[in-house]
């Protein structure tokens, strides 16, 4: 499937959440999207991880690497930033459920300063070095419960599982961005 064919798909689910969200919260009894969700449940149910634990650090690791073994630097900042892409076009079907959401505002900019350090680096090691910063982890990302569990909201919830929807290294990136 193209690129088009899946925005139009990801978008086409967006809606659906949307619309879903807003008909869930007008049933009575029936909390808001906002409304004290469980975002550790949320990714449990949509079968997302809800850490970024051995698994996701060594597929990060493994991403890093193929960046750094591009052939060209137009290739290695090709490779660099698309996952950044992509994880900005999760939060644009997310903020379809709160357009005026200041997380999602900031994480889109954080993206987009990454993307223009990556367009930058003069070689394919340099690119990987930004990808590595972007997605380092300082410790544990857990999601609630734990010690320095992160909190999510509903709508970062929702961004976080279309960007492992759209590709598992976008949801890890939004896992650690929002977190």
């Amino acid at each position: 499937m193209s690129l088009r064919g899946w925005t139009g798909f990801v978008c086409s689910i967006g809606l659906a959440l949307a619309l879903a969200g807003s008909a869930r919260a007008a049933l009575p009894g029936v909390p808001a999207p906002d409304a004290g969700m469980d975002a550790a449940r949320l990714l449990e149910a949509a079968r997302v991880p809800s850490c970024v634990c051995e698994e996701e650090r060594v597929e990060l690791a493994r991403y890093r690497d193929l960046v750094a073994a591009a052939a060209t630097v137009e290739a290695a900042r090709e490779k660099a930033a698309w996952p950044s892409r992509l994880a900005r076009r999760a939060l644009s079907v997310a903020g379809f459920v709160k357009r005026d959401h200041a997380s999602l505002d900031a994480t889109r900019a954080r993206l987009l300063a990454y993307e223009d350090s990556v367009a930058q680096a003069p070689d394919a090691a340099a690119a990987a070095a930004e990808f590595e910063g972007l997605v380092r982890v300082a410790g544990d990302v857990h999601v609630g419960g734990h010690k320095g569990g992160c909190s999510y909201d509903a709508t970062e919830v929702i961004a976080i599982i279309f960007g492992f929807i759209l590709f598992i290294i976008p949801g890890i990136i939004l896992l650690i961005v929002f977190c």
